[in-house]
């Protein structure tokens, strides 16, 4: 896999580990005051940081491929630490993003840093697995749906006006239960998009040194 693929890679499948990483923004945009008491709670409760450890399976359909392929991995999150993805591909690096910026951590002890480009592009998947809804509704309008399952799903569509610079997806979905995030949809166009099922996370998971050494900085 060369750095480009790599990159790729990091850039969608990182949408999958996101939840919990931080706080929502404290600054309180518009369509956060028009949601429900229960949304409201509900968003509270996604966004506030936790430790993680949790599974995650990556499909991407494009016009390339006749069937979508598929990635799998391992996310861990602690906040103050940032970001951790371990591939289950073989010699794939370990993917750590944290204040410092992205980093590669190859499996011979090499560490590569990413373009800045490539970090920058990850701040908007950022802001919607935190949910930030100040910092999305910049550029999407939310709609909130919920189900009689109780389950639920959150549709954030690119506004006509937004810079699709920052905006670069035509639509992000999340999709959860009354315990846990369960899905992310990214869509450009209709035959490319991003789906992600996330296993059930453990919570506070205590971390060894070396675990901690291994896939944080």
């Amino acid at each position: 896999m060369n750095l480009y693929r790599l990159l790729a890679a990091v850039a969608l499948a990182l949408f999958a580990t996101a939840p919990f990483l931080h706080a929502a923004s404290e600054d309180v945009h518009p369509v956060a005051t028009e949601l429900s008491d229960s949304w409201r709670a509900r968003i509270a409760t996604f966004s506030a940081p936790r430790s993680l450890v949790a599974s995650f399976t990556e499909s991407r359909t494009t016009p390339l491929k006749k069937r979508p392929v598929q990635v799998e991995g391992t996310v861990r999150i602690v906040p103050g630490r940032g970001l951790s993805l371990a591939y289950a591909q073989t010699r794939a690096p370990v993917v750590i993003l944290d204040e410092k910026g992205l980093l590669l951590r190859h499996p011979d002890g090499r560490e590569q840093s990413a373009p800045p480009e490539a970090e920058s592009g990850l701040r908007l998947l950022h802001a919607l697995f935190a949910f930030d809804l100040a910092a999305l509704e910049k550029s999407y309008a939310l709609v909130t749906t919920e189900n009689p399952d109780a389950s639920w799903s959150l549709t954030f569509s690119r506004r006509p006006d937004a810079d699709t610079n920052n905006a670069p997806y035509r639509e992000l979905g999340l999709r959860g239960d009354a315990t846990q995030l369960t899905g992310i949809i990214l869509t450009k166009t209709p035959n490319q998009k991003i789906e992600i099922a996330l296993g059930a996370p453990q919570f506070d998971p205590v971390f060894t040194t070396d675990e901690l050494a291994r896939y944080f900085r």
